[in-house]
């Protein structure tokens, strides 16, 4: 088990049981949603606790980082990642800052 691994599952349980701390007595679908797909991560992070037996073991699925950090935004429903990005924080943000538009040189006065 790494830490990574134990990391992921803890957030995703403290998601949930903050958003089941929140809940009104009549939650909307949305909410409802929302805790259903974080409940999902915290399984699907305790599922791959030990083990790592899959073409690509560890818990961002990442072939050349598997056991690296798991972006804070990735299943974040208020702000999703873009397409093509996946669950490894050092590839997604390879890719945000490929992404970025390059910085204008400053003009300096004579």
């Amino acid at each position: 088990m790494s830490y990574a691994d134990l990391r992921e599952l803890q957030t995703a349980l403290t998601l949930a049981a903050d958003l089941a701390s929140g809940l009104q007595t009549a939650p909307s679908r949305q909410d409802a949603d929302r805790l259903v797909d974080a409940l999902r991560r915290a399984l699907t992070a305790a599922d791959s606790l030990g083990s790592d037996s899959g073409p690509v073991p560890g818990p961002t699925g990442c072939a050349a980082h598997p056991h690296g950090a798991v972006d804070p935004l990735y299943g974040d429903p208020e702000d999703p990642l873009p397409p093509g990005y996946g669950k490894c924080l050092l590839c997604n943000d390879r890719r945000r800052r490929a992404d970025a538009q390059p910085h204008r040189p400053l003009r300096r006065s004579a």
